[in-house]
């Protein structure tokens, strides 16, 4: 594909495009799924656009820049890689990042918010495909995936056990992660999921990166004797294989959801609602990646406030097989 730019139109940095150092001095640039090697002087190129400039100004800017031909064939190329956008082109590009979850959710999601409550309430979790925007799952999927510092942390000397690698937040996708927890921890997200969970949540958001390989697991367990009240696990897995293990299980039904990309799942923290997570088998190709937390009660204790609707479960009464219940199959809404 040959792309024509014109010297008197103004060009930016794309508004999904994320960065992480490379080897050999390059930097890596990631768009959506894509990711390209940058040589430096490519790379000045970008940040010489980081507000819209015309090829004639960015080259006033730059040191050494060569020819402004040469310059323009440059923001030729990094045009069609979609590392740049003519500024006319901005409103068709991805939103800036929301301010609260009520920004950053799909519309049809918001939409059921009744039904949401309704399960929420009886003690279920609810599990939403296709729960965000598409720019921005792709946006935080894209930078973990590029990740490459994970350390692991595990416990099998007390119950639960489990095994698992979190960020190095020094990590280059750092800021996405910490993007994430100012999304989820906004005041008006913090709102949404209180009228959804009908729990406290002004307390202290807990929120990290995830990342299970090999032999990874998380034993049933319920996460209720901390002051947590509603839990959250955005899958970011992409291409998962249910072959592979790593499926979240609902213990009080039995029920599994294997992890695929842009995933949801909510739910009341509670002594019934006891969850795992199936070990990651050794054959396992694919990334089981995610951003996963914990809203908590203001007073920093744990909330007495267990909707009526729970049921009484426990870990040895965990049953098998049981068929989610479907609040939109369209939509891929379930609750477990």
């Amino acid at each position: 594909m040959v792309v024509l730019t014109m010297p008197e139109s103004s060009y930016v940095l794309a508004p999904a495009c994320v960065f992480r150092p490379g080897p050999d001095a390059t930097v890596v640039a990631l768009v959506g799924r894509r990711a390209f090697s940058l040589e430096p002087r490519a790379f000045q190129t970008l940040a010489a656009f980081a507000a819209p400039r015309t090829i004639a100004a960015a080259h006033a800017t730059l040191g050494d820049p060569g020819s402004l031909d040469a310059l323009a064939a440059t923001v030729a190329g990094l045009v069609a890689q979609g590392l740049l956008v003519g500024e006319g082109e901005l409103a068709a590009a991805p939103a800036a990042w929301p301010t609260s979850l009520a920004d950053a959710l799909d519309p049809a999601v918001l939409a059921r918010q009744d039904d949401i409550a309704a399960q929420l309430a009886a003690g279920r979790a609810v599990v939403i495909r296709d729960a965000m925007r598409r720019d921005l799952a792709e946006r935080v999927g894209a930078a973990l995936d590029a990740a490459g510092r994970w350390r692991v942390v595990e416990a099998f000397g007390r119950s639960p056990h489990y095994r698992h690698h979190v960020l190095d937040e020094d990590d280059a996708a750092g800021p996405a992660v910490a993007d994430c927890r100012a999304l989820f921890g906004a005041a008006a997200s913090r709102d949404l999921a209180a009228a959804l969970s009908g729990r406290d949540c002004g307390g202290p958001l807990e929120l990290g990166a995830t990342r299970y390989v090999a032999g990874d697991f998380a034993a049933p367990h319920a996460d209720h004797k901390l002051a947590r009240t509603v839990a959250f696990v955005w899958h970011l897995a992409r291409d998962w294989d249910a072959s592979w293990g790593g499926q979240f299980v609902w213990c009080p039904s039995g029920a599994q959801v294997v992890p695929s990309f842009n995933t949801l799942i909510v739910f009341n923290v509670a002594a019934e609602t006891v969850h795992a997570v199936t070990p990651v088998s050794p054959y396992a190709r694919g990334k089981r990646l995610g951003v996963t937390g914990w809203w908590s009660h203001a007073a920093g204790l744990a909330d007495p406030s267990e909707p009526a609707g729970f049921a009484r479960w426990g870990v040895g009464a965990a049953s098998y097989g049981a068929q989610p219940l479907a609040l939109d199959e369209a939509r891929g809404l379930l609750a477990l």
